[in-house]
């Protein structure tokens, strides 16, 4: 993801299903069948995904996502993601605007306690003063997460196929803990590390450690259907060389913000 027009922009933009972390696999056991809906809207105080901070300043993050349950078969689903900066940081607009739609297609199963996800990504750039479109790319990812009470480990695996030819893995533990029927609080790290082509998305071609992330998150639901939140992260660039380089805004970043989400 982001190469042609961040390379321009940041040099100078996911989540994560969505919101550009490790895709959450949809778990059947708490999922009715038919059709369901989600549409979600992030105000962040910086737009930051593996180890890139494509903008250090606000970024407002619209998405949705239209999915089929079946009884014993998974669950089928498509979404969509913009990001809209709110500032003319990377200096394409007075005011920002929106600067990228990605598009998702994902099936999601669980065998016993496993949760299993399969997609596709495609990352697509337009530019904010005009119709035209910086370079896409695309990737695939097979996702997987082993649910317990005790702690959830993760992993997601992507490939880059268009335009890095890379491969970029994140691994982490994930815990929420359900302090009322409507407050949850949750807390989650992870570690992504890139092969030499993945790696030049941060300005190395040396295969290694990519970025580390910590997060804590809170959701109340307001009713059944809608729920805000609210979240406080911290990346932090690992690689030496991509550090040196310095691709993007910052190598380290203390970032957050709030969240609205309603299902159908």
């Amino acid at each position: 993801m982001k190469t042609g027009m961040m390379m321009a922009a940041v040099a100078a933009v996911a989540t994560g299903l969505m919101a550009q972390e490790a895709p959450v696999a949809v778990q059947e056991e708490d999922s009715e069948t038919g059709w369901g809906m989600e549409a979600t809207a992030d105000l962040f105080s910086a737009y930051v995904w593996r180890g890139c901070v494509y903008n250090d300043r606000p970024v407002f993050q619209p998405a949705a996502e239209l999915t089929y349950a079946t009884a014993d078969y998974g669950t089928f689903g498509a979404g969509l993601w913009s990001n809209f900066d709110l500032t003319d940081r990377n200096r394409q607009v007075s005011g920002g605007g929106l600067n990228e739609i990605d598009y998702q297609l994902f099936y999601g199963i669980d065998v016993g306690e496993v949760s299993l996800e399969i997609g596709h990504y495609w990352y697509t750039f337009p530019r904010a003063n005009g119709q035209d479109y910086w370079a896409s790319t695309r990737e695939v990812y097979v996702y997987a997460a082993y649910n317990n009470d005790l702690v959830t480990p993760f992993a997601c695996l992507t490939y880059d196929y268009a335009d890095y030819d890379g491969f970029y893995l994140n691994v982490g533990l994930n815990k929420e803990v359900s302090l009322s029927d409507q407050l949850t609080l949750g807390a989650e790290v992870s570690l992504g590390a890139g092969d030499d082509d993945y790696m030049a998305y941060v300005g190395t071609d040396d295969a290694g450690l990519m970025d580390f992330n910590a997060a804590v998150y809170a959701d109340f639901s307001l009713t059944d259907s809608v729920s805000v939140g609210c979240r406080i992260a911290w990346m932090s660039l690992i690689d030496s060389d991509a550090r040196d380089a310095e691709p993007y805004w910052d190598e380290d970043i203390l970032w957050g913000g709030l969240s609205v989400s309603a299902s159908f």
